[in-house]
C-alpha cells in the first residue's frame, strides 16, 4: 500500500508505482527520477522517504556510468566538434563533476552520436512535457580538461576564448554552430547565418570568419541586456563561404544532419540563381 504522496507530481497511483518500482531497483539516482519525472530532487526525495525507499549513495551511482575519460586529450576533429557543442548547449556542474547536454527531441539522434563518440554508457532520457531530451556523463578527468580549456560550469555565456588549435578550429565552430545557431532565408539577399554567444566568445569565432573565409568584420547585436546574450550575423550570398568551410571534411558523426541538410538545400537553391 503506497501512502499518499506531498507532491501533486505522484498523485496519480502509476505515476507513483512507476516511480517506486524504479527506485526500488537501485539503479536510480534521486537527480535521475527527476529528470524522468520531471520534477525536482527533493520532491523525488521525499516522496521515497514516505514509502520507505532509500535510494543508493549517489556516488556509487555516478561509477556505474562510465565513459571515455581520455576523450579530450587531444583535439582532433571529433572531439573539438563536441567541444564546440559543448561550449553553446552543454552545462558543466562543479559539484558532481557532470557534463550534460539537453535537446529537443527531433534531435535526439544527435545525443546518440555523442554517446557513441565519447563511449557513455548513459542513458537518454526524454521528457515528454516539453518534448527534450537529454545525457548526463560524469568525469572528474574530462570536467577538468574542459574548464582547462576555457568551458566554465554553469555559465555557458561567460565564456570568453577557447583554446583550440588551428587545425581543428573549423570543426570546434561547426559545434558552436550546431549547438546555438541557425541559417536560412528565401531569397538569396534574405540569407543569414547567426550564432549566438557572449560577446568575447563571438569576438574570438569572428576573427577566425575574418581570416578564413574572407568575410568583414561586424558588429554584434545585443539578443538580450539582462544575460550578456550578443549574436554574430552575416547575410546574403557570403554565408556559403562561411558554411563551405565549416562543413569541408566534416563526417556524419560531426554535424546535426537537418543543419546540414538546410545548408545542402540552399546551396541546391541558390546554386542556380
Amino acid at each position: 500500500m503506497y501512502l499518499r504522496p506531498r507532491s501533486k507530481t505522484f498523485r496519480r497511483k502509476r505515476k507513483l508505482a512507476k516511480l517506486l518500482r524504479l527506485a526500488q531497483t537501485g539503479k536510480y539516482s534521486a537527480s535521475k527520477l527527476a529528470e524522468i519525472f520531471g520534477c525536482n530532487r527533493k520532491t523525488a526525495l521525499l516522496v521515497l522517504k514516505d514509502n520507505g525507499i532509500r535510494l543508493p549513495n549517489l556516488g556509487q551511482f555516478r561509477k556505474t556510468i562510465y565513459c571515455n575519460d581520455n576523450f579530450f586529450d587531444r583535439l582532433m576533429p571529433i572531439s573539438s566538434y563536441w567541444l564546440g557543442f559543448i561550449a553553446a548547449d552543454g552545462c558543466l556542474t562543479s559539484k558532481d563533476k557532470g557534463i550534460s547536454i539537453g535537446l529537443s527531441l527531433k534531435d535526439k539522434s544527435h545525443l546518440r552520436k555523442f554517446k557513441r563518440a565519447i563511449q557513455a554508457n548513459s542513458k537518454i532520457y526524454c521528457r515528454s512535457s516539453n518534448n527534450s531530451v537529454k545525457i548526463s556523463i560524469y568525469s572528474e578527468k574530462i570536467f577538468n580538461q574542459l574548464v582547462n580549456l576555457g568551458i566554465l560550469p554553469n555559465k555557458s555565456l561567460k565564456i570568453k576564448n577557447v583554446l583550440v588549435p588551428e587545425k581543428s578550429i573549423a570543426h570546434f565552430i561547426r559545434g558552436v554552430f550546431d549547438g546555438d545557431g541557425w541559417v536560412g532565408g528565401r531569397k538569396i539577399t534574405h540569407l543569414q547565418f547567426m550564432i549566438a554567444g557572449n560577446k568575447p566568445f563571438l569576438k574570438q569565432i569572428q576573427k577566425v570568419l575574418v581570416k578564413k573565409c574572407g568575410v568583414n568584420e561586424v558588429r554584434l547585436y545585443s539578443l538580450s541586456k539582462e544575460n550578456g546574450a550578443y549574436k554574430l550575423q552575416y547575410t546574403g550570398s557570403q554565408i556559403f563561404r562561411i558554411l563551405e568551410f565549416l562543413y569541408q571534411n566534416s563526417a556524419p558523426e560531426t554535424r546535426l544532419t537537418r543543419k546540414y541538410e538546410k545548408y545542402l538545400a540552399l546551396r541546391e537553391k541558390f546554386s542556380r540563381n
